[in-house]
């Protein structure tokens, strides 16, 4: 009796069901999982310090400057995660930049020089923006140059600010190219009271403006349109001169917009960064350019 009971009971026993056991983990899962959540945190933590208030990180309630915008902080955000909450803030920022470039070009055997019509790069930027669901922050360089630029001159004193402002005292001899200017505007910038690190962040902004324009010219000029050099095709390019426009969006209820704030650059000699893509630049320019609106007026 007792044998067929002990029975009945391993048979029940073995009829419920078993409780399933979780396969284990590999060590090397678990620092997957353990990267991915530190990196995410990372990115959150970044991405606050880059919005948070100034009072925070010691950045100007405008967002241009400040050390929050600076060094390794500065290096991730941008250009790919950079963002702003203006939009929504109390007090949003009421400006778009515009960023507009032309060329000198050499006149003759009398070394004379001709200004080219100014390009407005930001229109022409502004066409590989339409019809984009998610359009990137690398998609906007002429108007992150121009208010990184414009941020950068106003960190300098008044007085230096002059000095970044003057044309060169005369055109090189015909056919040389002109010496590079950045050390001598240094060593001016310094004898006029800026700081060392102000005029870095300045000059390295003022190279950025020379390449960007530089790179424009050749691709606009490559493209043979008649509007190059003022109607002067094949004109040896001398400088380059950048300036930046700063135009006031018409707050809710205001009866006019704002006046435009412009800050015209001296003119450099063309400088290029290494490694850039002229081809592919050019390639995306004339794609872009021809459906732009034409040029802005005041060529000579």
């Amino acid at each position: 009796m007792s044998t067929a009971q002990d029975a009945g009971s391993a048979g029940s026993r073995s009829a419920e069901p078993s409780t399933p056991v979780a396969p284990a983990v590999s060590r090397r899962v678990r620092f997957l999982v353990i990267g991915v959540w530190a990196l995410l945190l990372a990115h959150f933590v970044a991405t606050f310090l880059w919005t948070a208030p100034g009072f925070l990180t010691g950045r100007p309630d405008d967002g241009t400057a400040g050390p929050a915008r600076t060094g390794a902080l500065a290096a991730y955000m941008t250009p790919v995660f950079a963002q702003s909450w203006s939009i929504f803030a109390p007090s949003p920022l009421h400006v778009e930049y515009t960023l507009r470039v032309r060329g000198m070009y050499e006149r003759g055997i009398d070394g004379g020089l001709v200004p080219g019509p100014w390009i407005d790069t930001t229109a022409v930027e502004a066409r590989a923006l339409t019809g984009h669901l998610l359009p990137a922050a690398t998609e906007r360089p002429a108007r992150r140059l121009a208010s990184d630029a414009r941020a950068a001159y106003l960190e300098l004193p008044e007085k230096a600010r002059l000095v970044v402002l003057r044309p060169p005292a005369a055109g090189p001899a015909p056919g040389q190219a002109p010496p590079e200017p950045w050390p001598a505007l240094r060593a001016a910038l310094l004898d006029d009271g800026a700081a060392p690190g102000v005029v870095d962040e300045y000059l390295a902004q003022d190279r950025a403006l020379a390449a960007y324009a530089t790179q424009v010219l050749r691709a606009d000029g490559a493209s043979g349109r008649p509007a190059m050099g003022a109607g002067r095709p094949g004109l040896p390019l001398v400088y380059v001169q950048a300036e930046v426009v700063r135009h006031g969006i018409t707050r809710y209820g205001a009866q006019e917009r704002p006046g435009p704030d412009g800050l015209t650059v001296g003119a450099r000699p063309p400088y290029a960064v290494a490694g850039q893509d002229d081809a592919a630049f050019r390639s995306a320019w004339d794609a872009l350019r021809y459906e732009s609106p034409a040029d802005d007026e005041g060529a000579p």
